[in-house]
């Protein structure tokens, strides 16, 4: 820590007066000098991205390739970059990532003419969602003679996804393309078609002297999966944009300020409340409420991966959306996969091979655009990490459970959790003895391949079938087989050691060593009823038996089950490993501390857990929500802003003295009370602070009006 405050010092001490108090706020990451390719940062929508300096754009659900390969299987189509512009002759400055805007701005200074600066400023629009748009403002004021600025656009029309024809007319004064992808994911399957309209590169262009001149390169991309009409609504998006073209950053960074309506502030810290604010911004990047596309371990701005989903999606980056944006949680993750039952049925069907009457939703352990499984042929984890299915389902009771949008729940999330509960009655096997085992599979520790009764998997399980017991009883289902369910869920195999109290992660578990997080996760997010001995002998067992070579998302999640005991000094040692992935200059995330998968935001994902549900000690239950607020060591203070739970925000904040609770918004349907053991007997909530000293625990209440 001490050596990225001293480089934060020599670095900010030669930016400018202005540019150094936005990095100061946590929200613009500076650097002299840009990085390699792979750790370079980018700029997203959650329509579409692409890293900096690269020959690559990626849209959300487009996608080249066949679901069923053994290699080189459906993956995310790259599609030309025509935003990668570069100034000839000029020197970088400085550079920054503004978190905050949503935007990459580079500062470049020019052998040619020493009193004439350049600022080069990339954004994917907030708002308008199919614009992509580059400003390069030339600032000659200060010389007496006309500046000629150079511009190379640093990419080619050669992408390996596309079959691309240039439609550009001789009467248009932009560049229009259609470009069409060469293999569909499905036999006979739709073929997703881009619009691309974008703004010509002058190879020369002459500011004159003393005078500050801007330049604009727009780039509007429109697919056939939005509408049929999508080769002239592109051009239209695109003319739309260069007639308001001087107004679109404002338009831009009011959207991104409403985004960051809800976050999170670390005070006395300044590089953890820069990897918090990047780490947000990665995800909430790569995604959107009207977008519905879901999120990929390698983020919306590579192909790491393929793009595919995995259970990264719900299990790692969902839950900071449900409290920070439950409509992006909503429109864009579950809207995902409820538009994505057919093809998780007939995964389902697949397992009659061995299964005769399985029946019910079987979600694919890497999805794409069809929603069809997309894992390589080769992988077993395609056939055998079924847990995934049961994840999603977890990923909808936490939505319900922290908006009690029952309508949404009737009308669109019950069909996804009957259709998983019917999978796994018809996917168990049952004992001569009255449980029921689940059998072949992998559980999240991927390196146990074919194992039975992995203790994740069955208790995640459990708790699908509770789930959806509960949600046949609020919708008023009364065709659910709710008793066969709860018989099942009542009485499936949950390994447990009576002598040494912990749980075996499979059935002849013996002390292998382990890829990642498994049987922790009973405890957080699974929330499995267990003593606190036994929360403590398992997190003891498995730190002890975890690769030094995993994802971090494992640290984060040792974090907080040592905060969920009270014990800062374990959870502090861990800690400090669950961000060691986040990369400089722009801290962006790798999948290791040396490398693997890049822009890894599955491991900025569990990071965030680590505050907001490790520190803030947050828990979603029926009706109300409990916290355990600590501070990390180096940490003055911390705040979950703007808190979303009923409609209704909260911003819990707390220091080394004091907790303080306070109700920004109420939508008037529900009201809030707030309880902590011996402090507080269910005080109303009010715009009025409440202060609790720290150490305390306590909970909001939804009471329905």
């Amino acid at each position: 820590m001490k050596y990225l405050i001293f480089y934060l010092f020599i670095l900010i001490s030669s930016q400018p007066a202005w540019w150094t108090n936005r990095v100061k706020t946590g929200n613009l990451i500076s650097s002299n000098v840009e990085p390699a390719a792979y750790l370079m940062t980018s700029v997203g929508n959650g329509y579409a991205a692409y890293v900096i300096g690269t020959n690559s754009i990626y849209i959300g659900g487009v996608f080249n390739g066949p679901a069923f390969a053994v290699s080189n299987p459906s993956h995310r189509a790259s599609i030309p970059n025509f935003q990668n512009i570069v100034l000839n002759g000029s020197r970088l400055v400085y550079a920054g990532l503004d978190i905050q805007n949503g935007t990459y701005t580079r500062e470049y200074s020019f052998k040619s003419n020493a009193n004439t600066t350049a600022t080069q400023t990339f954004y994917a629009h907030q708002t308008i969602r199919n614009l992509l748009v580059q400003e390069i403002t030339v600032d000659n004021s200060a010389s007496n003679k006309s500046f000629t600025l150079t511009l190379h656009l640093n990419s080619t029309l050669s992408t390996p996804d596309f079959k691309i024809q240039n439609t550009t007319t001789h009467s248009s004064s932009f560049q229009t393309y259609v470009a069409t992808i060469l293999t569909p994911e499905l036999p006979n399957g739709f073929m997703t078609s881009v619009a691309i309209a974008t703004s010509g590169v002058p190879s020369q262009t002459i500011v004159p002297a003393n005078t500050v001149k801007t330049f604009y390169f727009i780039t509007s991309l429109y697919t056939n999966i939005e509408s049929s009409d999508y080769v002239d609504l592109c051009s239209q998006m695109y003319v739309k944009g260069v007639g308001s073209q001087e107004d679109l950053l404002d338009i831009h960074k009011d959207s991104w300020a409403q985004v960051w309506d809800s976050g999170i502030e670390i005070g006395g810290n300044l590089p953890l409340a820069q990897i918090v604010n990047t780490s947000l911004y990665y995800i909430l990047s790569s995604v959107r409420a009207d977008w519905p596309f879901g999120l990929s371990p390698g983020s919306l701005s590579s192909n790491g991966y393929h793009g595919h989903g995995f259970w990264d999606t719900e299990t790692w980056m969902y839950p900071n959306l449900i409290v920070l944006q439950p409509e992006i949680a909503k429109g864009a993750i579950l809207q995902y996969r409820v538009n994505n039952m057919k093809e998780a049925h007939l995964k389902a069907l697949t397992y009659r091979l061995v299964y005769p009457n399985v029946t019910g939703l079987m979600y694919p352990w890497e999805s794409a655009f069809t929603g069809a499984e997309a894992c390589p042929l080769d992988a077993p984890t395609g056939v055998l990490e079924e847990h995934i299915t049961a994840d999603i389902s977890l990923a909808f009771r936490q939505y319900f459970y922290a908006t009690g949008d029952v309508e949404w729940l009737s009308q669109t999330g019950y069909q996804t959790v009957k259709g998983i509960a019917e999978f796994w009655a018809s996917r168990v096997v049952a004992n001569p003895n009255g449980t029921f085992s689940i059998n072949t599979i992998i559980p999240p520790d991927e390196y146990a391949v074919g194992v039975d009764d992995s203790v994740y998997t069955n208790v995640v399980v459990s708790m699908a079938l509770k789930w959806a017991i509960e949600a046949a009883s609020i919708v008023g289902d009364t065709s659910a087989p709710v008793e066969e369910w709860q018989n099942i869920a009542d009485n499936m195999v949950v390994l447990f050691d009576e002598e040494l109290q912990w749980h075996p992660e499979y059935d002849g578990y013996s002390g292998e060593t382990i890829k990642q997080a498994d049987v922790v996760l009973l405890g957080y997010p699974l929330m499995y009823n267990m003593s606190q001995q036994v929360r403590t002998n398992d997190l003891i067992y498995y730190q002890s038996k975890t690769t030094s070579k995993g994802p971090a998302m494992t640290y984060s999640m040792h974090t907080v089950g040592w905060l969920e005991l009270g014990d800062l000094v374990n959870a502090q040692k861990e800690w400090a490993k669950a961000y060691a992935n986040a990369q400089k200059p722009f801290l962006v995330w790798t999948e290791t501390p040396t490398g693997g998968t890049t822009n890894f935001i599955t491991g900025a994902g569990g990071f965030l857990q680590g505050v907001i549900n490790g520190f803030g000690g947050l828990r979603i239950h029926p009706n109300y929500l409990t916290f355990y607020p600590q501070l990390p060591y180096g940490v003055t203070s911390l705040k979950i802003r703007s808190l979303n739970y009923y409609s209704s925000t909260f911003d819990i904040a707390w220091n080394s003295t004091l907790i303080s609770v306070n109700m920004v918004s109420n939508n008037g349907q529900f009201s809030f009370t707030l309880f902590s053991d011996g402090v507080f007997d269910n005080v109303s909530l009010t715009t009025s602070p409440i202060n609790l000293p720290i150490g305390s625990k306590f909970q909001i209440n939804a009471i329905n009006n």
